[in-house]
């Protein structure tokens, strides 16, 4: 670390040495505008649109493993607690409606 320091101080103070030069270079803003018409504007959408095509390729993976794992899990037992699902979501569904028609 020592090392890294005494190399990064020579380097200052050999630049701190160099006098200072108010003249600018021959055409200098000719070349750094010719550079800026080259740079690309940063496409917020493609970066969005790149990211998104990525998540899902996993996300169809984890989806086609879980209806894997549920399709193989199923039982008897399994039939007869859907049932109760299937009625308790009915149920949560149509309870806001219900309320509803009692307050009119």
């Amino acid at each position: 670390m020592k090392k890294n320091n005494d190399i990064f101080d020579r380097l200052i103070r050999a630049a701190r040495r160099i006098p200072e030069n108010d003249q600018t270079p021959y055409s200098f803003e000719k070349r750094i505008m010719a550079q800026l018409r080259n740079v690309k504007p940063v496409d917020n959408v493609a970066i969005w649109a790149l990211g998104l095509w990525k998540a899902a390729v996993p996300c169809v993976a984890v989806m086609l493993l879980i209806t894997t794992w549920a399709t193989l899990s199923t039982t008897t037992d399994a039939n007869a607690s859907s049932d109760a699902l299937a009625s308790e979501l009915q149920y949560t569904m149509t309870q806001p409606f219900q309320a509803l028609e009692e307050s009119w």
